[in-house]
């Protein structure tokens, strides 16, 4: 008689226990790989440094050799207490045949756990389904050379071929399932792991019975016998696999010169949890896998471990948020059918058998495939894929009208809620630019500014639309609805039929411009926003949209045209405050638009003339309000008179809320006069995002000043490869408004040049629509559309030209004659600190023409850095907004991508290393010396290390860097390691001083290193390239090192108190200064640093961290300088007037 019970028990306790190793095993050997900071060698690569953990294969090793000693001391540990067999009879009784085996299974577990390293859990285990077809072969071989090869067909029947085809090609359609993302490395050391481990079982099988196969085991025994034979076969295969697995471990800390301690040190600075489960499970699945072994026939086994290694797929599916497609599903099915007739006795055991047995085996399998639930604490919140095809879809920033609760919602399916503020926090966001690529809709969603100007609120239903659409196209399988409807549409298009075949939200309508919404113009699919039963309310189910208002600017029509032309300009700038919002509610009087107005406002303007409004309610909460809701910044204002009407809201919004944001020197200039807080944001056209469209027309028209080109809609999925195509050429030469035509060599190609203007002439395009603020929009996307997708380089006088032609990453050379351009002269102040960005032209001023005759390639902007420091202020300061600042993430905007990014040097630093508590969180001083590196060394990797456990709250702190674009890193730092692995200079393994373990760090990685209140002058040339500067009490406040090089650290032993530091015979000085000194360096206007040679040569200066966290810094003292002006994050303003 079968012993079902037992049976069932350890085939649940195998399974289980296989799921949790594997996923466990997944992430001990990533975070491991993720525990110590990047090598120089590798800055640019995503994985962490192996300079001190010398690889994954390192780190399978001793993670092998954990997981068999562990195994060694938990089979002894049962066999002592609960057998008579002692460790010395279970050593004796190990055969010959066992030490192949056991070697084998040595091999098999290390190749598993690199695979697990290389790749997923589920990618594994699926590569592992071809075991059988490897036994087979294996066995094939040795039947040949055992001179045997007329049994030949005895080992490969019809049934067996059969079978291993079909596992062949459920496996196939398994591994080309995009979710699994394949990689050569997993895949190898998978097939290995699956060789060795069919490689001992045949080996096992042909040369010993060792495995007992039991038919009849008494009940009253069963268990104690059933684990006793499976403990006893653990023990012996353990201990010969524990030797050759212990031999490698020691030889690679040899070889890479890690001590045992080092070795303990790293493992145990993973989280426990995953170091336990990892080790401890390994152990309990092999004791019950044996155990099963033990008490079934080998076939039964062979069975059992598909049906394991399917559960393992399935499981790591879930909790990795991996998805399965209608092909992985069916190769998962034809897995399963071809392991069973491929083990053919063992399925005809199951067949035959009661259907007490057949309900058993069945609920096993369900057990071990429902483990949703049981992981949800590993849930990787950040994976790219969905563990449901079902889809409740909410892309308001405002809640539902008719749901109260979310996590009803949930347990339902995938809810997307891209908005913080519309799900209570709750649900995915998702990347539209990505969703939507290579789709009809992906221009929609890449010129989202335009499309808001066009749509307005109903913006917001063509986002829900869209997104719905997507995800049945791109889900196969899927199922969507909205949050709040019955209403559910699953997978509808075939080769045949596409339900929403119809729907444009490209289609051209003037009812906008009458205030009338056009849906119905674009043959919107209501019935998304709809219930069944409520056909009568089209859109039912979303909210009220007057929750919140979003407004741009704009001028009255009867200002349209003062001088009979109007400047585009204006409404290129208020463009990009449009492309901030999640929709646009209405366009307001440029001049009044705060008046009788509650909702949000980005006011990046020119102020000439005539001031924004700025309303002072009486009531203090309206006022506040208000002001919150206002974004003062990227405004010029030009008379100080126009700052003295709004003196007393001014005050108060730069007090309480945020300072004003200037767009031009001159503005902050009239602001400090006043000691009123601001700060130069410059303007706000640097962060327009816009793909822009292709144009169309008539030949005449494409030299025409009038800007006249029609706009082409997309009208197909291949619309895409279109813009790209015509990128690709991008070869004409556009002027727009140029003051200065002399400049231009004659020698530039007049075929290749385009000549616009800013200007929108007065009855442009009829006087019919003259004044229509769409109009102007076309004509705005028009002009940036040519710089986007069809200029080589832009050469223009206009600021509101170079500006979004340059944040599109367009050469652009801006032209002046004498200072003048076309709204007047450059000391009006309205272009001052801007120029920066571009390439000058100005013959008067000793700007040169230096680019020839345009034929060859064009350099970059040379103030690309320059512009990244600004763009990464404004995300800063509307990252505060949750509606700023999930609408951008919603559209791929964060990270930004850096202009600079490849304007990379040579000739300076680009490693520089942090050290840091958790304290140093609370404090603003660190991060603004971050912000003062990359000031200076923009494209530099920053490593923080972090001296206890709590990444995560330093990784929130500082992540503003990197959705800035910016190469930033925190790894905990871990001393031990560090100077463990340093040679060539006799150092304390468990020194405690500072500046070893500091001097360590950079000889193992190299690079500078400054305390978190250092700050550089400058940038650090590479021929400063050794030297250390010590504070009084022996910490390093400044410190540079090659990698491996011993210099500094023996100077360090050699003196405690070394103060200059050398590169290439050259000298230069770094200043410290103590509390007194900081104190007065803060406060005192008149304070300076010690004249001469010292003074020139500082590279850097050390404040008293004390002081600086105790004391204000008052503007333009020496540490404004040295702190404050050299910031990225200018609107956090610490300093006072």
């Amino acid at each position: 008689m079968i012993p079902l019970i037992p049976i069932s028990f350890f085939t649940i306790c195998w399974y289980l226990t296989s799921s949790v190793n594997s996923i466990y095993t997944q992430r001990l050997l990533r975070h491991i790989d993720g525990l110590l900071p990047q090598s120089e060698d590798n800055a640019n690569d995503d994985r962490l440094s192996s300079s001190l953990l010398p690889g994954m294969i390192t780190r399978a090793i001793w993670l092998t050799s954990s997981q068999l000693f562990l195994g060694i001391v938990i089979s002894f540990l049962f066999l002592y207490f609960f057998s008579s067999m002692s460790m010395r009879g279970t050593v004796a009784e190990i055969q010959r045949i066992d030490i192949m085996t056991g070697v084998l299974h040595c091999f098999g577990i290390l190749f598993t756990n690199a695979g697990f390293g290389y790749g997923s859990a589920s990618l594994v285990q699926v590569v592992k389904l071809l075991e059988p077809i490897e036994t087979l072969v294996i066995m094939a071989v040795h039947t040949v050379f055992s001179q045997r090869r007329d049994q030949i067909w005895d080992i490969l029947p019809f049934r067996k071929v059969a079978a291993t085809l079909i596992i062949v090609s459920g496996t196939s359609m398994l591994l080309v399932q995009k979710s699994m993302e394949p990689n050569p490395q997993s895949i190898s050391f998978a097939l290995a792991s699956g060789f060795c481990m069919a490689t001992r079982n045949v080996a096992k099988k042909r040369f010993t019975s060792t495995f007992t196969q039991q038919a009849q085991i008494q009940s009253s025994s069963i268990f104690q016998e059933a684990m006793q034979n499976g403990m006893k076969n653990f023990a012996q295969i353990t201990i010969v696999a524990f030797v050759p697995a212990a031999a490698m471990m020691f030889s690679t800390l040899l070889l890479n010169r890690i001590s045992i301690s080092m070795l303990s040190t790293i493992l145990f600075e993973s989280p426990p949890t995953y170091l336990i489960m990892a080790v401890l499970f390994h152990c309990l699945y092999n004791m019950a896998s044996i155990t099963v072994l033990s008490l079934t026939s080998a076939p039964v086994h062979s069975l059992l471990n598909v049906g394991k290694r399917i559960a393992t797929v399935l499981s790591a599916v879930v909790v990795f948020s991996t998805p399965l497609h209608t092909g992985g599903k069916v190769g998962i099915l034809l897995a399963a059918v071809g392991a069973t007739l491929y083990n053919g006795n063992a399925a005809t055991v199951l067949v035959n058998s009661s259907r007490k047995r057949k309900l058993m085996v069945f609920i096993v399998f369900c057990l071990t495939t429902n483990l949703r639930n049981d992981y949800s604490d590993v849930r990787n919140d950040a994976a790219v894929h969905y563990s449901s095809k079902k889809f409740i879809v909410w892309m308001y920033p405002f809640p539902p009208p008719s749901v109260s609760s979310i996590d009803e919602v949930q347990a339902n399916g995938v809810l997307i809620c891209p908005y913080q503020t519309a799900c209570q926090g709750r649900g995915i966001s998702i990347n539209l630019i990505t969703l939507t690529e290579g789709s009809f809709y992906h221009p929609y969603i890449l010129d989202h500014t335009y499309q808001k100007l066009r749509h307005f609120k109903d913006f917001c239903h063509h986002i829900q639309a869209i997104t719905m659409i997507s995800l049945l196209r791109r889900e196969k399988g899927a199922c969507v609805k909205t949050l709040g409807g019955t209403s559910e549409f699953c997978d509808p298009f075939s080769e045949y039929y596409n339900p929403f075949e119809t729907y444009n939200p490209f289609a051209e309508s003037d009812l906008i411009d009458k205030g009338i919404s056009d849906l119905k113009v674009t043959d919107f699919p209501f019935r998304f926003l709809q219930n069944e039963n409520e056909k009568e309310q089209p859109l039912s189910l979303a909210p009220d949209l007057n929750t919140e208002q979003f407004a741009t600017y704009g001028p009255t029509s009867s200002a349209g045209y003062p001088v009979g032309q109007y400047n585009s300009g204006e409404d290129i700038q208020s463009m990009a405050g449009v492309g901030w919002y999640p929709f646009l509610s209405s366009v307001r009087n440029k001049h009044s638009a705060l008046l009788n107005y509650t909702g949000y406002f980005i006011a990046g303007m020119l102020m000439s003339g005539t001031a924004l409004a700025m309303p002072y309610a009486n009531d203090s909460k309206e006022r506040r309000s208000l002001m919150e809701k206002t974004e003062l910044l990227s405004i010029f204002v030009g008379q100080p008179k126009l700052i003295d009407q709004n003196a007393k809201f001014l005050n108060e919004y730069t007090n309480n809320v945020y300072p004003f944001g200037c767009r031009s020197t001159l503005t902050c200039q009239h602001m400090k006069e006043r000691q009123i807080k601001s700060y130069f944001s410059a303007c706000i056209t640097l962060t327009s995002m816009y793909e822009g469209s292709l144009l169309s027309g008539e030949e005449s028209l494409r030299n025409s000043a009038a800007n006249a080109l029609q706009i082409v809609n997309p009208t197909s999925a291949n619309y895409t490869n279109h813009v790209r195509n015509t990128r690709l050429k991008r070869d004409l030469i556009l002027f727009v408004d140029v003051t200065d035509m002399s400049v231009i060599p004659n020698s530039v190609n007049p075929n290749s040049v385009r000549k616009l203007s800013a200007n929108i002439p007065k009855n442009y395009p009829n006087a019919a629509v003259a004044s229509s603020h769409l109009e102007k929009i076309r004509y705005c996307q028009r002009l940036l559309s040519q710089y986007k997708n069809y200029a080589k380089v832009v050469i223009t006088s206009r600021i509101h030209v170079g500006l979004p032609a340059a944040a599109a990453g367009i050469p652009v050379i801006f032209v002046s004659k004498a200072g003048w351009l076309p709204g007047g002269h450059e000391r009006v102040g309205r272009v001052a600190g801007l120029l920066d960005v571009f390439h000058r032209v100005d013959k008067v001023r000793g700007f040169e023409w230096t680019f020839g005759d345009l034929s060859g390639p064009m350099p970059p902007n040379p103030g690309n850095h320059y512009a990244d420091r600004f763009r990464a202020s404004f995300w800063h300061r509307f990252s505060r907004n949750p509606y700023y600042a999930d609408h951008a993430r919603l559209l791929g905007r964060i990270p930004l991508k850096r202009l600079g990014a490849e304007m990379t040097r040579s000739d300076i630093h680009h490693t520089f290393h942090f050290l840091m508590e958790p304290k140093d969180i609370l404090h603003w001083q660190p991060r603004r010396a971050i912000e003062n590196v990359f000031y200076f060394h923009p494209n530099a990797k920053v490593c923080i290390h972090i001296v206890t456990e709590g990444s995560d709250s330093f990784a929130d702190s500082f992540s503003i860097f990197v959705e800035s674009g910016y190469n930033l890193s925190i790894q905990r730092f871990i001393p031990k390691v560090l100077l463990e692995k340093v040679k060539g200079i006799s150092l304390d393994k468990n020194s405690q001083d500072s500046a070893a373990q500091v001097g360590s760090l950079l000889w193992n990685h190299g690079g500078v290193f400054l305390s978190k209140s250092t700050f550089v002058t400058g940038e650090l040339s590479l021929e400063l390239n050794e030297g250390c500067v010590l504070n009084d009490d022996g910490s390093v406040a400044f410190m540079i090192n090659g990698r491996e090089s011993t210099r500094v650290l023996e100077s360090l032993l050699g003196s405690k108190k070394k103060s200059r530091l050398k590169g290439n015979g050259k000298e230069w000085t770094s200043s410290i200064l103590d509390s007194t000194q900081t104190q007065s360096c803060m406060q005192d206007k008149k304070w300076t640093l010690s004249s001469g040679e010292e003074k020139e040569n500082d590279i850097a200066i050390t404040f008293s961290a004390t002081s600086l966290h105790e004391h204000t810094i008052r503007r333009d003292t020496a540490c404004y300088d040295f702190v404050e002006k050299n910031c990225i994050y200018c609107g956090d303003l610490h300093w006072e007037y």
